[in-house]
């Protein structure tokens, strides 16, 4: 006699979070990613929703952002790599049959383009910009591994001692390992590995916070000499430039490197705030700065960056309890964009 247990694998125990996907983990495996997906009739105007939103930031050329609201275990994370997938050109995910109009729809504007995804896990992050930046840096670096260091890194001290090393080693020796010079053969990124020489270093280092030389001369710095700087700005927040001018040199090196926009899966930032609820310096700090995913006060970005947040419920009924009223009031205007 056949037995239920001979047709359908039933496992021994099961686990709350054996139902949830890793978002960084859907991208990384992406057949079977797909293989367990079932897009629903909701889950195909979510699609076409967030593709449009991103359709409309790269056509107005504007930063843009979305709540993905779900309760734990809803498929916020499954979304968000299938949404990636398509968004690479991924053959499994765009041969959805669920989503073929869609697809078909959307064809029109994304042909052509290229999109940067970057995935991101928040827990036990101290700052936003240690979080963004730095884990942007360190994806981009496994992506793109000949590509320069994006320059969120603050620059002052890290020039200060910069200007001592070129003293100890004299300009031949400082400006040929800061060019990554070896021979002057062109290793397919033209201008953005361009050597650098005497007068264009004080340039760079006169000029103002922000500027493209600048940071330029911040992400070779560190390649060339100063690597501990990454893990130094990752553990604290004074490693990093404000967010605001982060997202500004993160457009620019995404354009750089051949992109046309830059998408940001933000998978646990509610909860990582929510975490620190009880601390309410810490939350009206971090906190203020989600809006600048958005809104920037500095230079227009080169390329739009789009953010979408995850959600599992609205963080003023999280940390509600732990805020007088009008501050309350205040947190729910900074995350109403």
């Amino acid at each position: 006699m056949t037995k239920i247990a001979d047709l359908i694998h039933i496992p021994e125990r099961v686990h709350q979070g054996d139902f949830v996907l890793k978002l960084t983990e859907g991208v990384r495996r992406a057949e079977d990613t797909l293989r367990s997906y079932v897009v629903t009739p909701q889950l195909v105007q979510c699609f076409d929703q967030a593709l449009s939103l991103i359709r409309s930031a790269v056509e107005a050329g504007t930063s843009k952002g979305a709540y993905l609201h779900g309760s734990f275990g809803s498929g916020k994370s499954h979304f968000m790599a299938v949404l990636s997938l398509l968004l690479q050109n991924h053959p499994g995910a765009r041969s959805i049959p669920e989503l073929a109009e869609v697809v078909s729809r959307h064809n029109r504007w994304t042909e052509g383009r290229r999109f940067l995804v970057v995935p991101y896990h928040l827990i036990g992050a101290t700052s936003l910009e240690s979080a963004v930046l730095g884990q942007y840096a360190d994806y981009v670096r496994k992506l793109h591994p000949e590509a320069p260091t994006p320059g969120f890194y603050r620059a002052e001290k890290l020039f200060e001692d910069a200007r001592r090393l070129r003293e100890r080693m004299g300009d031949a020796q400082f400006f040929a390992q800061l060019g990554h010079s070896e021979g002057g053969d062109d290793d397919g990124w033209g201008e953005l590995d361009s050597a650098w020489e005497a007068a264009g270093f004080e340039a760079a280092l006169a000029a103002p916070p922000g500027s493209e030389e600048r940071a330029r001369l911040v992400g070779d710095l560190v390649d060339a000499f100063f690597g501990s700087a990454r893990d130094l700005a990752a553990g604290r927040e004074e490693g990093f430039v404000s967010l605001d001018e982060g997202l500004v040199i993160l457009s620019r090196h995404a354009r750089d490197l051949g992109y046309d926009a830059v998408v940001l899966f933000l998978d646990e930032l509610i909860l990582w705030l929510a975490s620190h609820a009880a601390d309410l310096p810490f939350l009206q700090r971090e906190g203020q700065k989600v809006v600048k995913l958005v809104e920037s006060t500095l230079a227009e970005r080169p390329i739009p960056v789009v953010s979408f947040i995850a959600r599992q419920r609205d963080l003023r009924e999280l940390v509600g309890e732990h805020l007088p009223g009008a501050e309350q009031l205040g947190f729910a205007d900074v995350l109403n964009w």
